[in-house]
């Protein structure tokens, strides 16, 4: 009996790490808990254009979507983003895919999201070549669902430097190669050694945008690139320097306007006294 006794005490010893452990891992998982609940951003009055929820774009922020099994939710990333990655909590009774549509010249990718069943919950995490977006989708039943998702995006680093700016290069020729004078023919195009920046005038407002190729050995081939309008100027934003890109619209007869980057002009040196 004593053995029995003394077995049952070192058992219950050997049990309070454990529980204590417990004990101080409960706060941090409040805590967690506490964090998503705050970051979690879901649908408000303010936040819908018709169908299309909008929310403004922040680090970190989990960003809800409605689902069901019945209808397929997209999620629509920026005009010209790439999705590198598309990763999903429970991948058995959720179907995550992706497709690519045309937006004002750019390709834009949809992430497109659909529950086997009503009642599940799970998070999606999406990474870009420009962010990280945290997804959590929930499904129901019934007849309602997300129908679209995207966002607004703040200025960063993107947005077109002063024109004037001494390390710009906008030394480019740009001319129409087939077709007649188009009203979006670039007022400028100029890049700083790692974007490019091709800028269209007023008039360009009130047509439709052409998309960008680019040049090369085995002829024109389509970029990425994303709108910018803003500080007065409707751009194009390409994440790299090229030699000879085109704008190409229209597919019978379609105009053609050819960039061309030149040498970047030498500064002057100042003269010594």
């Amino acid at each position: 009996m004593r053995i029995f006794h003394l077995a049952l005490i070192f058992a219950l010893a050997a049990s309070f790490p454990t529980f204590a452990q417990a004990q101080r891992a409960e706060p941090g998982a409040n805590l967690l808990s506490e964090a998503n609940r705050a970051a979690r951003q879901g649908p408000s009055t303010n936040t819908f254009d018709r169908a299309r929820q909008i929310h403004a774009y922040a680090p970190g922020a989990i960003y809800e979507i409605y689902t069901n099994p019945s209808f397929v939710s997209a999620i629509l990333l920026e005009p010209g983003e790439e999705l590198a990655e598309a990763a999903a909590g429970d991948t058995a009774r959720w179907l995550v895919s992706q497709a690519v549509s045309r937006a004002q010249g750019a390709l834009r990718t949809i992430v497109l999201v659909k529950p086997n069943a009503a009642g599940l919950r799970t998070n999606i995490v999406l990474i870009t070549d420009r962010r990280v977006y945290l997804i959590e989708a929930v499904s129901q039943s019934g007849r309602t669902y997300s129908a679209e998702l995207a966002w607004t995006y703040p200025a960063d680093e993107t947005l077109a430097p002063h024109v004037a700016d001494a390390h710009l290069n906008s030394n480019y020729r740009i001319r129409t190669r087939a077709g007649r004078r188009p009203v979006w023919l670039p007022a400028r195009v100029y890049d700083d050694g790692r974007r490019t920046w091709i800028e269209f005038p007023a008039a360009a407002r009130s047509s439709e945008l052409p998309p960008l190729f680019l040049v090369g050995a085995n002829g024109p081939e389509l970029i990425n690139y994303r709108t910018q309008d803003g500080d007065g100027a409707l751009r194009y934003v390409v994440d790299r320097v090229f030699d000879a890109a085109e704008l190409r619209l229209g597919a019978r007869h379609p105009v053609v306007v050819r960039i061309e980057r030149g040498p970047r002009p030498a500064r002057a040196r100042r003269s010594q006294p």
